[in-house]
């Protein structure tokens, strides 16, 4: 039973973390966030004119407590295993399709590997070809944004690994992605089975391309993330923002500390949260170093379903 509520404390923290982090998602300079969101930068409203030239402003007319576009991809993977009660690659396909295609559920920013997947299909669709790893090819956040619900239905499951492979390839079909896909949902595994975060980063060595960037994260362990992002990169891709997650876990003290740091450490923080959250939610679940309370409180997605 501990391990079914820190599944769940995982999917929850994902969504709390991205929706901490909007208003200052795609911002590339540290200062100008330190600037407008001081030493408690989470929930703060998305405003374009704080951008400047110093950032992508992504999310017009989104308000503080709502979700990115990761933590739609999240909830598309959380409703195909609803519906199903289990992962189907069909059936989270048509998810994915339901939510991202025209006239879809999700209403907001369409990232590039998105974009591609959604091409990939109709392409695909025209010369009935199969639909089985639709992805774009691309190496970027979105690949692991599906996992917090994967790994709180499936985390037992001896083909675990095939089963990421499988949901990751539906939208980032690359090797690469799904590397870095296998060493997140490892963590999240290590933190639903009552791990610590710098176990839970253990847990995912064995990977060359993943072991580069936990040795990268140790040799910086006295450094500051923010700093040890503005070295490896703030972007979206997996390799740099693995890096810097590995190292906010490595430091993690609580959940609201770990999350802050993010925010603060700029660029693709959205993109980051997911796997950030739901390993330091799980991790700290039922403790008071947890999600607080007042967070999930100022998450769109769990107060409009009170």
């Amino acid at each position: 039973m501990d391990q079914e509520s820190r599944a769940d404390a995982a999917i929850k923290g994902a969504l709390v973390a991205d929706a901490a982090s909007l208003g200052f998602h795609w911002l590339y300079d540290q200062e100008t966030i330190k600037q407008y969101g001081g030493d408690k930068p989470e929930f703060h409203a998305p405003n374009r004119v704080e951008y400047g030239d110093k950032g992508y402003f992504a999310h017009d007319g989104k308000e503080s407590g709502e979700f990115s576009h990761y933590g739609a991809q999240l909830l598309v993977m959380k409703e195909a295993i609803d519906l199903a009660g289990h992962y189907e690659e069909k059936i989270y396909i048509e998810s994915f399709r339901r939510w991202f295609d025209f006239g879809g559920q999700w209403v907001g920013y369409i990232d590039h590997p998105t974009r591609g997947t959604l091409l990939n299909i109709y392409d695909r669709l025209a010369s009935e070809a199969s639909l089985n790893a639709c992805g774009a090819d691309d190496t970027q956040n979105p690949a692991v944004s599906k996992l917090p619900p994967l790994l709180a239905q499936h985390y037992g499951n001896q083909t675990l690994d095939q089963l990421v492979e499988s949901a990751v390839r539906v939208t980032n079909n690359n090797d690469m992605a799904v590397q870095f896909a296998l060493a997140s949902a490892r963590m999240i595994k290590a933190a639903i089975g009552t791990k610590t975060p710098a176990d839970c980063v253990q847990a995912a060595r064995g990977i060359p391309d993943v072991d580069a960037c936990i040795e990268k994260a140790e040799s910086m362990i006295k450094q500051s993330s923010q700093e040890v992002a503005q070295e490896v990169g703030m972007h979206c891709n997996l390799d740099a923002s693995f890096t810097v997650i590995t190292h906010l876990l490595l430091n993690a003290q609580n959940y609201e500390q770990a999350i802050r740091e993010n925010i603060l450490c700029g660029g693709d923080n959205c993109g980051r949260s997911i796997t950030l959250g739901a390993v330091l939610a799980a991790c700290f679940h039922d403790s008071d170093k947890g999600v607080p309370d007042n967070w999930m409180s100022r998450t769109t997605y769990f107060t409009s379903r009170v």
